[in-house]
């Protein structure tokens, strides 16, 4: 068996990879490539106040609400993310394995997913499938993510330009 066709897309505080890994997913989609996975997109309300994050189903464009905060929640500083929820964004990444897609881009590896939950154990089963799959991960979990992954992981640059270089090197495998 090859070595599982992984990136990791590394990122920094302030910075974000929703726009690159968006243009990136609509770049391929356009091309005629099967995309599946999944990305966050922040939920504004109508003051531009952050009202929580979404997950959103690449393949479907279908809407999952991962975090909803209180005003409680917000100023103790908690996590409000909804498990049920995530449970749910972790079925469209088990379906995309069954789907056996070109490609699959995953937002993100944090620390629920270095402590083992989260969506560790489809990731696994994405780099056990040989499907070429890209995930972010911030640089503090990063070291996390090292031995997550058995260091197999390609380290790409947050940037559309990288992505495309990284796709077409890992299609040619």
């Amino acid at each position: 068996m090859s070595d599982p066709c992984i990136a990791a897309l590394k990122y920094v505080s302030g910075q974000s990879t929703k726009d690159v890994l968006k243009r990136f997913a609509d770049t391929l989609l356009k091309q005629g490539v099967n995309v599946h996975g999944l990305r966050q997109e922040n939920v504004q309300g109508p003051d531009g106040q952050r009202l929580g994050v979404d997950a959103i189903d690449i393949h479907t464009g279908d809407r999952i609400p991962l975090l909803r905060p209180t005003p409680y929640e917000m100023n103790n500083k908690q996590c409000s993310l909804n498990l049920a929820q995530l449970s749910e964004a972790t079925g469209i990444l088990r379906r995309a394995v069954q789907a056996n897609p070109d490609i699959v881009l995953v937002e993100r590896f944090s620390k629920a997913e270095s402590d083992g939950g989260g969506l560790a154990d489809d990731l696994m089963n994405l780099m056990a499938s040989g499907i070429p799959t890209i995930v972010s991960v911030h640089v503090d979990e990063y070291e996390a993510w090292l031995s997550y992954s058995g260091g197999l992981a390609d380290d790409v640059d947050s940037t559309v330009e990288a992505l495309n270089q990284w796709w077409t090197a890992a299609h040619a495998r």
